[in-house]
């Protein structure tokens, strides 16, 4: 019985897919999802940063956790093959470049750690500038990365 039974685990388990998307556009809309939340949540931020919303540190440092978490989604998604076309505004050169993209990728996560963690420290100015920098290499990805 038990090998009856291990047998099965096995059948199984070499039956499961390393990757949890089946078709490309799959992989498109999963990190399109991520970069959707990442965007609410840190347009919530700057609203706050230009004053056009008041300042509320506990709010900013919890949308900053959700946005270092969302900001290691993205990645896998890349990797899909057949997600460098599609219904996406991601440019080429992620795939033809994808060590320069990596570096960004890498240092957009870092920059969201270091945001995360320096709000909850609650010095409002030591936060405003780790968004800063955040949101200085965002925009720098974009114009190399994606399509407007």
């Amino acid at each position: 019985m038990k090998k009856v039974i291990l047998g099965s685990v096995l059948l199984v388990a070499t039956g499961v897919s390393a990757s949890p998307f089946e078709k490309p556009e799959d992989a498109i809309h999963y990190r399109q999802s991520a970069f959707s939340m990442i965007a609410t949540n840190f347009g919530d931020m700057a609203e706050m940063v230009k004053g056009r919303k008041d300042w509320d540190q506990k709010q900013f440092s919890q949308r900053a956790q959700f946005i270092s978490q969302l900001s290691l989604m993205p990645e896998e998604a890349f990797k899909e093959p057949g997600t460098e076309s599609g219904d996406t505004k991601a440019k080429p050169e992620i795939w033809s470049d994808w060590d320069g993209f990596a570096v960004k990728l890498n240092k957009f996560q870092t920059d969201l750690a270091q945001l995360a963690t320096v709000s909850l420290e609650g010095d409002e100015r030591a936060t405003k500038r780790a968004f800063g920098v955040a949101a200085k290499n965002c925009k720098s990805c974009h114009s190399d990365y994606k399509f407007h």
